[in-house]
């Protein structure tokens, strides 16, 4: 049944082992999203060009699927319509949060984009994709708009 809606499917075991890969992937999709906005920024800061950046970076090693979809709203600095909006992300990142304390698992990475995630919502981001800390790692780098 899965075969015909979803892109891949598998069986993953006992009940509750999909909630646990979901928060696996989506601790790596927190990341890779403020990486993305990170590589952005640097390269507006540094005067490249952001679709030459998307285009040489996305296909290579450094590029991930968070880079490939939401760069080029940074590049544009459009965050609407919206594929995963950052109020409901701040939700999703409290239950990861508190998945990975109750294993013991240390989460550097992951609790160091918390914050970013955090500013975009209370800057009134909290509608717009999760692409829009582009916007904060911006206004922390003294740029304007992801064009400029």
């Amino acid at each position: 049944m899965f075969a015909d809606f979803a892109k891949k499917s598998a069986y993953l075991g006992i009940f509750g082992n999909g909630s646990r890969m979901k928060f696996v992937a989506n601790l790596l999709v927190a990341i890779h999203n403020v990486a993305a906005a990170e590589a952005m920024a640097l390269a507006v800061k540094s005067g490249l060009n952001p679709a030459d950046v998307i285009e040489v970076v996305a296909p290579g090693a450094g590029g991930s699927r968070m880079f490939e979809m939401r760069a080029p709203m940074m590049a544009r600095d459009d965050y609407l319509p919206a594929t995963m909006r950052v109020s409901t992300w701040s939700k999703d990142m409290s239950i990861i949060a508190k998945f990975a304390k109750s294993l013991a698992v240390e989460t550097p990475c992951f609790d160091a984009t918390r914050p970013v995630y955090d500013e975009a919502l209370h800057l009134g981001f909290g509608e717009m994709d999760t692409a829009a800390v582009y916007r904060v790692i911006a206004r922390h780098s003294n740029l304007g708009s992801a064009g400029s």
